[in-house]
């Protein structure tokens, strides 16, 4: 084999490693791809969880709904005037 055989040779070597290098690079970017829109979706899925329990965490705490609780279940009630204590503090223990 002649010396322009062997360069054609080793050209057409270089020629098929960089196609598969290049059918490989385009394969892991594509697979890349639908990694990243699969983490976009997953990020879309949490941001709507994350706004609806937020809107129930509103709902669940609302004063109405606390006090209900608190009356029915708890049995709590407001203090009668008599029987609330009003604390204050004292004009000289409170300045510096």
């Amino acid at each position: 084999m002649n010396r322009l055989g062997l360069v054609v040779l080793v050209l057409a070597g270089l020629v098929v490693a960089s196609a598969i290098a290049v059918v490989e690079t385009k394969h892991q970017s594509r697979s890349l791809f639908v990694k990243l829109e699969a983490l976009r979706s997953e990020r879309d899925e949490l941001n709507t969880d994350w706004s609806r329990l937020r809107l129930e965490q509103g709902a669940l705490a609302t004063h109405s709904r606390v006090e209900r609780i608190a009356r029915d279940d708890l049995s709590l009630r407001v203090p009668d005037p008599g029987d609330a204590t009003v604390l204050g503090a004292d004009a000289q223990e409170s300045s510096p």
